[in-house]
């Protein structure tokens, strides 16, 4: 085989849609199509209380808009790869990537208090710039999203009974949104903001293959393996007066401080005070992932022989080479072959697939609240069950199929 290099290289811009659902929030939450109160500690549970005696609570009602501003969000993607050919059928592509994104969707509160008007510790207090008291969630598109790829491909046909496809991804990716439901810790104040993106998942490998062995037995194993994504770390108090528990620890410069909390992330405060520094958005990182599937398949012919040499030799429409109207005639079938293969009459496939062949457990979403016990762990496990059963367990599963063609 001739070795080759070629290089490829593109870019193209790509814009998102702002969906209409999110038009139809606002319009929903408006303050008079459907009216939403947030209670802070209630006492009231299971008694529903009249809808008189919510409004003296305060806030008392959050309200969802869209920006005046707001435009379509795009990103801009541009790429270079260099793909090699060398022995024994194997191809290498090494591609670099780069992803830039702007006016991508966030949220913020624009009738939060005033800095240093609220007090978590005193009921109705805060200067609202709007006059009223409550939250109001404006979508906006002023997020911006930076992501820098390495990936290294391998794709190996050494024969006919063994292929090999293999991949590395190194990824770091930064942006200050994760979509519509990020919202600025601190108001007023988007330092810190600007961090690892949802999608910041450093290193990626994925290996599957197809290896036909004794008795025609083929096996296909499936294997992924990824760094910890990050997630966010928060106190798990509302410490800004926008009814959202998103507030994030303080960096403390006295570690004698008092109401400290260790932990593995060195010393926080979970009452930041007013000019301390604030922790990064996604500072945490989680654990890895590991995911190995396999799928064994054995396909048994017999009956005797589909068609004939006769049959192969006349036409579709019956005659001697003569295809029959509307039949294509100017060499082989798409996807076929130009000569007849008659077969078996009739055919049975039998697989087996395994998910998750080696039972390993992979945590779902981090626990970020420094105040829970169960800080830096999962509760639950990882998303996407099997193929038929949509319950979000990934333990091990065995799942037998059998086809009969005739």
């Amino acid at each position: 085989m001739k070795e080759e290099t070629v290089i490829r290289a593109g870019f193209g811009v790509f814009y998102d849609r702002f969906a209409l659902s999110n038009t139809l929030t606002a319009l929903r939450y408006n303050g008079v199509v459907q009216r939403q109160f947030v209670v802070a500690n209630p006492d009231f549970f299971p008694t529903i209380p009249a809808l008189s005696s919510l409004a003296g609570f305060q806030p008392t009602q959050t309200i969802q808009q869209v920006s005046a501003t707001l435009r379509a969000p795009y990103i801009m993607q541009s790429a270079v790869s260099v793909e090699r050919q060398l022995p024994f059928n194997t191809t290498v592509a090494v591609t670099y990537a780069n992803s830039h994104g702007l006016h991508l969707l966030r949220s913020q509160d624009i009738n939060a208090p005033l800095p240093g008007t609220y007090n978590p510790l005193v009921l109705g207090s805060g200067v609202f710039p709007l006059g009223d008291p409550g939250p109001v969630f404006q979508m906006e598109s002023a997020g911006r999203y930076n992501q820098h790829q390495l990936i290294t491909n391998v794709n190996a046909r050494i024969n006919k009974d063994v292929s090999l496809t293999g991949s590395y991804v190194f990824n770091r990716a930064m942006s200050d949104t994760d979509g519509l439901g990020t919202f600025p810790s601190k108001p007023y104040d988007f330092t810190g903001e600007y961090g690892p993106a949802a999608t910041d998942v450093r290193h990626r490998f994925s290996l599957n293959g197809s290896f036909n062995t004794k008795w025609n037995v083929r096996l296909s194993p499936f294997v992924i393996l990824d760094s910890g994504p990050p997630f966010d770390i928060t106190v798990g108090r509302d410490l800004y007066g926008t009814t959202l528990f998103n507030g994030r620890p303080g960096i403390p410069n006295d570690p004698n401080m008092l109401g400290l909390i260790r932990t593995s992330y060195g010393l926080l405060n979970p009452d930041p005070a007013p000019g301390q520094r604030i922790l990064p958005r996604n500072y945490g990182r989680g654990p890895g992932s590991v995911t190995v599937n396999l799928r064994v398949a054995k396909t048994i012919e017999f009956g005797g022989e589909r068609g004939s040499a006769a049959t192969a030799q006349r036409g579709p429409g019956g005659g001697e080479g003569r295809p029959a109207p509307g039949v294509f005639s100017g060499g082989a079938a798409p996807g076929g072959s130009s000569s007849a293969q008659p077969g078996r009459r009739y055919n049975l496939s039998i697989s087996m697939s395994v998910r998750n062949l080696l039972n390993h457990t992979n945590p779902g979403p981090i626990i970020g609240n420094i105040t829970s016990p169960l800080f830096g762990q999962a509760n639950q496990p990882a998303g996407g069950g099997g193929f038929i059963f949509s319950e979000a367990a990934n333990n091990r599963r065995l799942e037998l199929q059998m086809r009969f063609t005739f």
